[in-house]
């Protein structure tokens, strides 16, 4: 059997950085996926196999705790391992690693199965009772579970965008990574010369199709941190939430 922990080598080239030099958060959460997949694929339910049942992986919650972006140049590693396989879901968990072997961040994410064609969850532990035996709970995720994101009282959008062909992914519907995109653009470029993203959250709650209208709305907290509301025709397609630090804060 495979060991249950993959370590995904991944090079930082200069076009998926920002005008800082550093890597960007949606390009963080694409290595992400990325090392999901090839965590899977090896082990027999990536999505090469699991589509011939009808049957694929969507992304339900995901949370990054970044201490350092790496920068140009920069190779880093992914480590990734699955913590537990619940009936409808299955949690699974990130290192960043650099080089010289410094953490970066870590990341915890949560995934459903769903029917292709029905959309409705799948009971992955009848569907597929291997995935308990790649359970790595001794690999500790310094990263709190998710606490609910809270709506945004406010009627006035900050920003909108209609779904377009770049946005859908293979499952045919928005791209996770896409959400991400469309958040961290409502915030100006003054703000990312003076702060970095220090801890994201995100919710998916319903599917983004071609075409749809997204309007995102915005709430300012206290301590720096922002709650974004995705919503299509007033109803929440996902929610974020974003927590700042500045460039200036002492590294973990």
């Amino acid at each position: 059997m495979p060991p249950a922990l993959d370590a995904v080598k991944f090079h930082v080239e200069s076009y998926v950085c920002d005008f800082t030099g550093r890597a960007t958060l949606p390009v963080m959460s694409g290595f992400i996926l990325d090392a999901a997949s090839v965590h899977a694929h090896r082990r027999g339910f990536g999505l090469d196999k699991i589509l011939n049942d009808g049957i694929t992986w969507v992304l339900s919650r995901l949370s990054l705790e970044i201490y350092q972006y790496p920068v140009s140049s920069n190779d880093i590693t992914v480590e990734t391992w699955i913590e537990d396989v619940g009936r409808f879901f299955t949690q699974r968990c990130f290192r960043f690693v650099r080089n010289d072997g410094r953490t970066l961040g870590y990341a915890r994410s949560i995934w459903a199965a769903i029917n292709i064609d029905s959309r409705s969850p799948v009971n992955i532990p009848e569907w597929r009772p291997d995935l308990k035996d790649y359970i790595l709970r001794d690999n500790k995720c310094p990263i709190a579970k998710m606490e609910k994101i809270p709506p945004v009282n406010s009627t006035e959008p900050v920003m909108s965008y209609s779904v377009r062909y770049s946005d859908i992914d293979i499952n045919r519907h928005m791209n996770s990574m896409k959400y991400i995109e469309h958040v961290v653009n409502v915030f100006d470029l003054q703000t990312f010369k003076e702060k970095i993203i220090g801890k994201f959250e995100i919710v998916y709650l319903q599917e983004g199709r071609f075409s749809d209208r997204m309007k995102l709305y915005r709430e300012n907290l206290p301590d720096g941190e922002n709650i974004i509301d995705t919503k299509r025709d007033g109803e929440s397609v996902c929610r974020s939430r974003i927590i700042w630090k500045p460039l200036n804060h002492p590294e973990r």
